[in-house]
């Protein structure tokens, strides 16, 4: 016997139709996604040991410093009850957050220029 009854009828199923706005994000995110692999650099980054990290020029503290305040996302891998794991940093999110501060200093400039006329 075959079941013919309708899964769907509570109603209460996400529309996952080709317009529905959940499907709509899920494509935005993967084009964004696929945008950062086709490019040359990395999306998550290590510390450096010594020196400045090779893509931002941060120290290895100036990289943790950011995280903890919020600047930049980073994230902790490590297994169930272990205390230690490798710390990695987005680095998209750290070049945004450099983008973001030359914005700022170019409009601070700009303001400072502006009164002095």
């Amino acid at each position: 016997m075959q079941n013919t009854s309708n899964t769907n009828s509570g109603g209460n199923a996400p529309d996952t139709g080709p317009a529905s706005p959940a499907r709509k994000r899920a494509e935005a995110r993967v084009k964004e996604l696929l945008a950062d692999r086709e490019s040359n650099q990395p999306i998550w980054i290590r510390s450096p040991k010594s020196g400045p990290e090779h893509f931002t020029g941060f120290s290895r503290a100036k990289l943790y410093e950011g995280a903890g305040k919020g600047f930049w996302r980073s994230v902790s891998i490590r297994q169930p009850g272990q205390t230690r794991g490798t710390r990695l940093f987005n680095l998209p999110s750290i070049l945004a957050f450099i983008e973001k501060c030359e914005a700022e200093a170019n409009a601070a400039a700009a303001a400072k220029e502006g009164l002095a006329r």
